[in-house]
């Protein structure tokens, strides 16, 4: 689900520079202004087409696709405007409970667990779907899932999920 892929981005800006570049140049009433307004963006069409733009860090994916792979617990977790994967399944607990938050805002995301890992996930829905296991939360609402048996003297995992305009699902792996 990506709402904006670089490669189309990149072909309207180059398209919308190109053809204030072909009117300033061709009505001969050359202006400064719609020149440079149409030199920057072919700059920034052929800058998408070639870089891309977005982030991808050890907690956010902004504007690309992506995974990051938690190993040591971070408080929160986002995928914005991108499609990506959050691999939570190498975790150890060490006996604690280890607190998370999970954001998708108009992005599809995966979050990975391993199944021999308790964990608590309170899940919250806006305009999007979560798939929890075998049950699922669409629209709006709030949900609990638990995998495992939920232990404070043995630690969990404390998982606050929430889907914002789009989609976010659990999976669990052996």
């Amino acid at each position: 689900m990506r709402i904006f892929g670089g490669f189309f981005i990149g072909i309207v800006l180059l398209v919308i520079g190109v053809v204030l570049l072909l009117n300033s140049i061709f009505n001969f009433n050359v202006h400064t202004f719609k020149l440079i307004i149409g030199i920057v963006i072919v700059l920034f069409g052929i800058f998408i087409l070639f870089n891309g733009f977005g982030m991808h860090d050890t907690s956010n994916i902004v504007f690309k696709e992506g995974t990051i792979r938690v190993e040591e617990v971070g408080r929160e977790y986002n995928i914005i405007f991108a499609s990506g994967v959050i691999d939570l399944s190498k975790i150890d607990l060490e006996n604690e409970v280890k607190r998370v938050k999970i954001n998708t805002i108009f992005a599809e995301g995966s979050v990975i667990l391993n199944s021999k890992t308790p964990a608590l996930i309170r899940a919250s829905s806006a305009f999007a779907e979560l798939e929890l296991g075998n049950s699922s939360l669409r629209a709006f609402g709030t949900k609990k899932y638990r995998i495992g048996d939920i232990d404070t003297d043995r630690g969990y995992l404390d998982i606050e999920a929430n889907a914002i305009f789009g989609q976010l699902k659990i999976i669990t792996i052996d």
